[in-house]
């Protein structure tokens, strides 16, 4: 329904609609919804969902995150997301030495 909302240019009930989709345990609507946020403007919960989306295992997730990053011009810490990758609390790991 998400997607055919989508297609008819009803964005906001296509965004609902993949939100309750989200919240019932389907994490794969969290990289539709963060480039929804993303077209829309909307950074921070863009990013936001990428991580939630990296969270529940989707790789791709990271490096699109990188990819934002990168864009915003900081493209030193999307290089180290995409070698580190995220933390538990979700910022960028730190280069590891024992």
């Amino acid at each position: 329904m998400a997607e055919l909302r989508e297609k008819a240019g009803d964005q906001q009930e296509a965004e609902r609609l993949y939100r309750q989709a989200a919240d019932a345990g389907d994490s794969d609507v969290l990289m539709k919804l963060a480039q929804m946020r993303k077209t829309a403007g909307d950074q921070q919960e863009a990013e936001h969902l990428y991580r939630q989306a990296a969270d529940a295992g989707d790789f791709e997730a990271l490096n699109r995150l990188a990819r934002m990053r990168a864009e915003a011009g900081n493209q030193q810490e999307a290089e180290r997301l995409v070698r580190f990758g995220l933390t538990a609390e979700g910022e960028i790991e730190a280069l590891w030495s024992p």
